[in-house]
């Protein structure tokens, strides 16, 4: 357990409740005291209870479902320690949204990833901890300073004890091979790439009577996975399971993978998701990374490097 610093204070938004009282549980401190709700016409209604006057502050907020709502209390919440006098203000942001957008690919679309990144700094941010940006140039998006985390090795303690014997990992897709070759070569596995090809799909590499380990950082539509189980059938592999980190579950997502004959899934609480996998018979298995943020907050805060969380992909 992380002992309790009295120069600082936890808060957290309405986004994952449940995984800032794991955070502060990991950390034995009381999550700050803060009314977060709204007015009868939708506006956004923020009060820190807590004097934060001089204090080093920490605000638990992942962009999730409704998106705009959680980014809304991020920003509000942010200017409210701000004008309270708080010493800095960290967003510890578990998912980040809008980050699928993160470069100019074709006519007349934003950058909604440095677009996000500009509100939150203006917003009087002092520094942003994150875990698994969809890109890693995103970091690069902020002019604070960023600490991107990983859920990377909570994901391979889990692997090493139930991956079955003969297993391969498959990167979904060209912008996936380095997080998966990373996954693979810290579990001493091969690797296979998944052909992005519209027309006939397929998985370059062998697969035939392998267990297939799809390795991806986000399951929102379902519809890479059922992509690459599609693809790893056909090919004849012994059976598909998948490590995601960010269990968004879109509306369609569960009947989807449900159908796909996917064995296996499992990511982490970042997220608190869109509908429930449970509804539709999935076979979800969720990882905490509580213990990641608490450490990283608590390193934070005591001046030190956050290595022993961080994960270079």
């Amino acid at each position: 357990m992380v002992e309790e610093t009295p120069g600082y204070r936890v808060f957290s938004g309405n986004a994952n409740i449940k995984l800032a009282d794991a955070v502060c549980a990991c950390m034995n401190i009381p999550r700050g005291r803060a009314l977060v709700t709204t007015f009868r016409d939708g506006e956004i209604r923020i009060e820190i209870e807590d004097n934060v006057r001089g204090l080093d502050t920490y605000i638990i907020q992942s962009l999730c479902c409704p998106v705009n709502n959680h980014v809304m209390e991020l920003l509000i919440m942010i200017d409210a320690l701000k004008r309270a006098s708080a010493k800095s203000v960290c967003a510890v942001i578990p998912y980040y949204a809008y980050g699928r957008r993160d470069k100019k690919d074709k006519p007349r679309v934003p950058i909604t990833g440095r677009m996000l990144a500009n509100l939150i700094e203006e917003s009087g941010v002092d520094h942003v901890v994150a875990l698994d940006f969809h890109s890693g140039q995103t970091m690069g998006f902020f002019k604070v300073p960023v600490d991107h985390i990983s859920a990377m090795s909570v994901m391979i303690e889990h692997a090493k004890k139930h991956l079955p014997p003969n297993s391969i990992v498959v990167a979904p897709d060209a912008a996936g091979v380095r997080r998966a070759r990373v996954f693979a070569a810290e579990l001493n596995l091969e690797m296979a790439i998944m052909d992005e090809r519209d027309v006939d799909p397929s998985i370059v590499g062998n697969v035939k009577g392998r267990h297939v380990v799809l390795y991806d950082d986000i399951v929102d539509t379902g519809r890479t996975i059922e992509r690459v189980a599609q693809a790893a059938q056909k090919a004849g592999a012994a059976s598909v399971m998948a490590y995601c980190v960010h269990g968004i579950f879109s509306e369609g997502c569960g009947e989807r993978i449900a159908k796909a004959g996917i064995e296996r899934l499992i990511v982490t609480d970042s997220v608190v998701p869109y509908t429930n996998p449970a509804d539709f018979g999935l076979n979800v298995e969720y990882i905490t990374v509580a213990p990641l943020f608490a450490e990283a907050i608590a390193a934070l805060n005591r001046g030190e490097t956050i290595s022993s969380v961080f994960y270079s992909i």
